[in-house]
């Protein structure tokens, strides 16, 4: 017997007994903790690439938990419009894996037509673009949407460019040339928090988790809703998140004082009547994100922002018909 077993009589023995079985105990249970955080990360995505690791910086702590939007009819602020259609698909994302092309899951893209995983800001500004302002060589994308496995084409992107609610659109500053932002979290498996991603059928404005049964007349669109506060120094950051945050209350956190334009992207897509299995190559239809990279001709921009949001104007509507404008009711 060995001296950990023995009793000395005072019991010293069998408390050493004891003190080693709650230690080897406490080793077997830290040895299967670690093996089943190893099968966790292990496990890709259903669809789709591991974007828990390939996306870490999509949704890493710092993602933001809430955006005020801006809902009901427009016209009620300084505004403008820009419609892009749908320029291609690639599993390429020039801000998350910059010069990796097939590395991401599959996106579609919008504005600057030449957009792949190589794009530089200096390249997009030379490149066509499917937006109907030529100034807006902008990239944009989203993860694409299968139906029954299938992807889906979207018609178009709505983007809508204001201050956010409650912030005082005279201090809004146009974005700094090669800013890139995020919306949303691709590796969310629930509900997100607040109204930075979801979706609505048509004019509806009361943003869902899940897509609702949309008809051919209203069909589906997500939504996305970008950060409008910048740190003033850093266009992008190695989490691709901490260098933009949201306004809260209309004002931008100290930390991001810069205000910038909101900028809301509704994607149509042509999805109404019928029997529909909805999910998104980043996951489940709960992880809707999106990616934007400023390359607008940066005078072009400034004009849009000065004669538009700062001054109050109202200079675009998108179209009446309920499937160009998911903000047209309450």
């Amino acid at each position: 017997m060995g001296d950990a077993e023995r009793d000395h009589g005072d019991g010293t023995g069998r408390r050493r007994t004891a003190a080693l079985a709650v230690a080897m105990a406490a080793a077997l249970l830290a040895t299967a903790v670690a093996v089943a955080g190893l099968s966790l990360r292990a496990d890709p995505a259903p669809g789709g690439p591991d974007v828990r690791s390939e996306h870490a910086g999509h949704g890493d702590a710092a993602t933001p938990v809430a955006a005020e939007r801006h809902t009901g009819p427009q016209g009620r602020v300084g505004q403008f419009v820009v419609k892009c259609g749908y320029s291609h698909s690639a599993p390429d994302d020039p801000i998350v894996h910059p010069g990796a092309p097939g590395r991401s899951h599959l996106h579609d893209f919008y504005g600057a037509t030449s957009t792949d995983a190589s794009s530089t800001t200096e390249d997009l500004l030379t490149s066509d673009t499917t937006c109907d302002k030529t100034v807006d060589t902008a990239a944009y994308w989203q993860p694409t949407l299968f139906n029954h496995g299938v992807p889906v084409t979207p018609t178009h992107i709505n983007a809508y460019y204001r201050a956010a609610p409650g912030v005082d659109p005279t201090s809004v500053q146009p974005y700094p040339l090669g800013l890139e932002l995020l919306a949303g979290d691709p590796t969310a498996t629930a509900p997100q928090p607040g109204e930075v991603a979801g979706w609505v059928c048509g004019a509806q404005t009361a943003i869902r988790s899940e897509p609702p049964d949309c008809s051919d007349r209203a069909p589906l669109h997500m939504l996305l809703t970008f950060p409008d506060c910048w740190d003033g120094e850093h266009l992008r950051t190695a989490d691709h998140r901490s260098h933009a945050a949201y306004s809260a209350g209309g004002r931008c956190p100290d930390s991001h004082p810069v205000v910038l334009p909101q900028l809301t992207v509704a994607v149509a897509y042509p999805i109404g009547f019928g029997d529909h299995d909805l999910t998104l190559a980043s996951g489940s239809v709960h992880s809707a994100h999106g990616d934007f990279l400023n390359a607008w001709e940066p005078e072009g921009l400034a004009r849009e922002v000065s004669a538009c949001i700062v001054r109050k104007v109202v200079c675009d509507l998108a179209s009446n018909r309920d499937e160009d404008g998911p903000f047209l009711t309450e």
